[in-house]
């Protein structure tokens, strides 16, 4: 190497991998030719669970270990990743629990089919031939876990999904909102196309903390990038010890319309309308920001374009429907129905198969509408089995 800085590239001609031990700050470089040296990179991290890290310069992949002897790998990104055909599948976390007991405590899952179905699903997963993606979702429903049965289900996370994430819900409606008001307000910016399943690191994040710009060539401060983003959130997951997850006050909201008699005196028809108009109304602050973005100077009926637009926008659209559909029936509103409502819709809006819990399925089947595709929400293992093996026929 001549170059005094350089790239990932041309590290690769030399180096055959990096080893770090996270808890210890200490650092190995194996040369293609054998050789090896070592050194300190930082004081290390005395309290994380991995207890090494290491990069293939040759393949790409990050692999990871913990201290307790679970491995992990994180497929490498290319140049071709928009064209990938494998199907993507989302799991609830109460399917990630089946598959997670399915590993280690099989007597725990009492239904065969399910038992037998998760089998497939890991099986495919680690053939490469499905998508499994992690979301933030299922990092905050994890952390309220603690001990072995937190870990358990991390590493049957982390394990499956090798590094694929679904971006986040709030991510994607902003990126689709931007789609939507370009077109409507004819801007000469407009948005490039969204990953929404991505391998990018922090892809799942809502917002991503900046950093200070720094002499690295581009390619190494992508993998820093990676290294510091996978190996920070494998460590939290991993680490048994509770995170209280936060109670929110947002369904009240709708519990109170559900049963304002005003309201119910309604068609069920105007209540699905009211839908759309509510989902818009919760993202008004974030249409501002995208309509300052794309350089947008009037926005006094920014609330009435993006209605008028919201069946172009596959999540957005969707979560309107479930908020319409779940008002007209009078559906009682629990703290967690954000959650599902933000992740489950977004996954149906945009991967092939979702397996949803049961009162999820059935208001995102119903909400689903006169779309044209089917809906790809199911509410058990063996049916997600059978979508999934049509696709790989």
């Amino acid at each position: 190497m001549t170059d005094e800085n350089p790239d990932i590239a041309e590290l690769a001609q030399v180096f055959e991998e990096m080893t770090q031990n996270p808890i210890t700050g200490e650092v190995e470089l194996k040369f293609r030719n054998g050789q090896e040296i070592r050194g300190r990179l930082s004081d290390g991290d005395r309290e994380s669970m991995l207890r090494e890290m290491i990069y293939s310069f040759s393949s790409g992949v990050i692999r990871f270990e913990t201290l307790r002897g679970d491995c992990f790998e994180v497929d490498p990104v290319s140049a071709d990743m928009e064209a990938d055909p494998r199907p993507v599948i989302y799991l609830d976390q109460c399917h990630w629990s089946t598959l997670s007991n399915s590993i280690f405590d099989r007597a725990r899952v009492r239904n065969e089919r399910d038992a037998d179905a998760a089998v497939q699903i890991i099986e495919w997963a680690e053939s490469g031939k499905i998508i499994v993606p992690v979301s933030s979702a299922h990092a905050l429903e994890t952390s309220a876990l603690f001990d072995a049965r937190r870990q358990n289900l991390a590493s049957t996370i982390l394990r499956l999904s090798r590094g694929w994430q679904m971006r986040s819900p709030i991510v994607v409606r902003m990126h689709e909102m931007a789609s939507a008001l370009s077109r409507k307000f004819e801007t000469t910016l407009t948005p490039s196309t969204l990953d929404v399943f991505s391998l990018a690191a922090g892809a799942m994040d809502t917002d991503r903390r900046a950093t200070e710009s720094s002499d690295l060539p581009p390619g190494v401060s992508v993998l820093v990038d990676r290294l510091t983003s996978f190996s920070a959130i494998y460590d939290v997951l991993m680490n048994p010890e509770r995170v209280p997850a936060p109670v929110p006050g947002w369904h009240e909201h709708y519990n109170a319309v559900s049963q304002d008699p005003e309201f119910q005196a309604r068609e069920s028809r105007q209540k699905i309308i009211d839908g759309h108009a509510m989902a818009v109304a919760d993202v008004v602050s974030e249409a501002l920001i995208v309509a300052q973005n794309l350089a947008i100077s009037t926005t006094d009926h920014l609330a009435v374009s993006l209605y008028e637009s919201i069946r172009s926008m596959p999540s957005m659209g969707l979560y309107g429907d479930v908020i319409g559909h779940r008002l007209a029936i009078r559906a009682r509103w629990e703290p967690n129905d954000l959650i599902d409502m933000l992740f489950l819709g977004c996954a149906a809006a945009y991967a092939d198969v979702v397996v949803a819990e049961r009162v999820a399925t059935n208001y995102l089947q119903r909400a689903w509408g006169d779309r044209e595709t089917a809906c790809p929400v199911v509410g058990k293992l063996p049916d997600a089995v059978e979508r999934i093996s049509q696709l790989l026929a």
